[in-house]
C-alpha cells in the first residue's frame, strides 16, 4: 500500500512538472522590449487608460502574467487567449499594420466593445477592473469611429496624391467637367 502511495505521487509530481513545462499554444509569454506599448500610441488619455486596464493583457506584447498563469491546465487557456488575441490585433504592432488592416481593427474594435463581446467574459470575471462601463464603452466606440474616418480621408488623400503624381485625374473628376473646361 505504502508503495503505491509513492508511486502515485511520483507520478503526480511528474505530471505537474511536465504540464507546467508543456504549452500547446506555443510560447506567448516571451517578452519582446522593443515592441512599442499603448503609451506610445498617442491615444486619448481615456481611451489609454480604458485599453490599459481591460485590452493590453491579451492584445499586446505588455502582458502581465498573473501567478496562475503559470500553472497548468490553467495556463493553457490564458496562453490560448492570449495567442488568439494577439493573432487577432496586437496594439505592440500597430504601426505596422497597413491602411486596410487597420481600417478593419477598428471596426472590429468598435463593433466587438459596442456588443459587449469585449473583454472576454473569464478575464472580465478574474479581473473585475477590465469590466467596461457603458460610459467606457461609448468612449472606445466613439474613438474608433472617429479614427476609422480619420484613417479612410488620410487614404484618399494619399491615393489622390500617389494618382497625381502618376498623371491619373481623382475619381471625383469626371469627363464631362473636363470637357466643359476645354
Amino acid at each position: 500500500m505504502r508503495q503505491s502511495w509513492l508511486w502515485a505521487t511520483i507520478f503526480v509530481s511528474l505530471l505537474v512538472v511536465g504540464s507546467g513545462t508543456v504549452h500547446p499554444f506555443g510560447t506567448p509569454k516571451q517578452f519582446d522590449s522593443h515592441k512599442a506599448s499603448v503609451d506610445e500610441l498617442n491615444l486619448p488619455a481615456e481611451v489609454t487608460a480604458i485599453f490599459r486596464r481591460s485590452c493590453v493583457d491579451c492584445h499586446s506584447n505588455q502582458t502581465a502574467w498573473p501567478w496562475y498563469s503559470y500553472v497548468a491546465p490553467v495556463s493553457w487557456l490564458v496562453e490560448r487567449d492570449v495567442s488568439r488575441g494577439r493573432d487577432h490585433m496586437n496594439l505592440s504592432e500597430w504601426q505596422q499594420y497597413t491602411f486596410k488592416q487597420k481600417e478593419k481593427l477598428l471596426a472590429d474594435i468598435a463593433s466587438a466593445v459596442k456588443n459587449g463581446e469585449m473583454p472576454l467574459s473569464q478575464y472580465a470575471l478574474v479581473h473585475r477592473e477590465a469590466r467596461l462601463s457603458d460610459a467606457a464603452r461609448n468612449t472606445v466606440y466613439d474613438w474608433a469611429r472617429r479614427e476609422r474616418r480619420k484613417l479612410r480621408a488620410a487614404s484618399q488623400v494619399s491615393q489622390w496624391s500617389a494618382d497625381k503624381g502618376a498623371g491619373i485625374a481623382p475619381s471625383s473628376v469626371t469627363k464631362s467637367s473636363i470637357e466643359a473646361e476645354h
